[in-house]
């Protein structure tokens, strides 16, 4: 019987090995550019997907197209978002092919591991589970404030939740805040508008204190503030885009010129800011090195498709990837025209229509 298992699986490990050759070598090789896409409005539309979506994908695959996803979306672990485009996409998608919003504000860790951060956005604790997860120690929110003290912000009511906060989420309500990091768009502005505001006046980061009129007027900002992206506005299932984070941040900036007479100093991530195309650009390095030839390494082509003149074309011109703008998410174009202020390098009606435009192209320059 052992002799007979062994040859079995012998032989099947050998029709592994012919079929996996027949497999590579009826399949190209891997293309030399890559397509970056966007998701609100690109491949999903609030929670149903694109009809053209799963397609394109498709025809990425046949011609052996490496590709990631880049979006001003989050609010969860990469992980988790991971498994929620594999369960939408049917295709199995891995962490390493995400860049969410806060992504590259890991990197932020380094500076803040140890300090009381105030994180800000997202349902529940899951941004303060992904700001754990990036290596902070000290987490709080605005809801941990409001849970330990209603009178922080009596128009909002403090909503019973499935699993009540223990004592180990609000032990950092009473430290000094030394950061503000609004990780995702908030589900309570007043709330956090206001806790946010709290910080950003306070004496040394204290809550429930604030600076005296002289001091407010005359010195910076009590703690510094990071925001995760500026998207004024964005795509779901409603006929209109809806606010995004970016209005959260220029009401918050407002209010605080009001108090202070200054302008609030900030730093924002997300898409278009550079150093979030410097991180997907490395993550691209990860799962598609470039190839030498005649000993120079080759130079990267990326197509970055998107429905967000102002975030994904912009910040794709500006960093020197070909753009592409489709029209089922914030573009909504009279006719067939270009954005006014941020032209595509080309414009079509949806991402399937994007992929064929993009693989059509470079077949043409091999041809050349």
């Amino acid at each position: 019987m052992f002799v007979s298992f062994r040859a079995s699986a012998q032989k099947t490990s050998i029709w592994r090995q012919l079929h996996s050759a027949t497999v590579n070598a009826s399949r190209p090789a891997q293309a030399h550019y890559n397509v970056v896409f966007d998701i609100d409005g690109v491949l999903i539309k609030g929670k149903q997907l694109i009809p053209q979506t799963q397609r394109a994908l498709q025809l990425l695959k046949e011609n052996n197209v490496p590709y990631i996803f880049l979006t001003n979306g989050g609010g969860v672990r990469e992980s988790e978002k991971a498994d929620q485009l594999t369960k939408k996409l049917g295709i199995p998608v891995s962490p390493d092919q995400l860049v969410l919003s806060h992504t590259p504000m890991r990197s932020l860790s380094k500076k803040y591991r140890d300090a009381n951060v105030l994180v800000v956005g997202g349902k529940g604790s899951d941004c303060r589970r992904v700001a754990e997860d990036y290596g902070f120690r000290k987490v709080v929110t605005p809801e941990e404030v409001h849970a330990a003290y209603p009178s922080v912000c009596p128009i909002s009511f403090c909503e019973a939740r499935p699993v009540p906060l223990t004592d180990s989420h609000l032990q950092n309500v009473n430290k000094p805040v030394e950061a503000v990091m609004v990780f995702h768009d908030s589900v309570d502005w007043g709330r956090d508008l206001q806790v946010c505001l709290d910080a950003l006046v306070s004496q040394g980061g204290k809550l429930g204190t604030i600076k005296d009129s002289n001091e407010l007027h005359s010195t910076k900002q009590s703690v510094p503030i990071y925001f995760s992206n500026p998207d004024v506005v964005w795509s779901n299932e409603y006929p209109v885009p809806r606010f995004g984070q970016g209005t959260f941040k220029m009401c918050l900036e407002k209010v605080y010129q009001h108090l202070t007479l200054q302008e609030l100093e900030s730093t924002t991530f997300g898409k278009p800011m550079k150093p979030t195309y410097q991180y997907a650009e490395a993550i691209l390095d990860n799962i598609a090195p470039l190839q030498k030839d005649a000993g120079q390494v080759q130079k990267r082509t990326v197509y970055a498709i998107g429905d967000n003149p102002y975030a994904d074309i912009a910040g794709a011109n500006g960093y020197g990837w070909n753009s592409v703008l489709v029209k089922t998410g914030v573009f909504r174009p009279q006719g067939e025209e270009n954005h006014h202020l941020h032209p595509a390098t080309a414009v079509v009606d949806h991402v399937e229509d994007a992929v064929r435009w993009i693989i059509a192209k470079e077949q043409m320059k091999k041809q050349l």
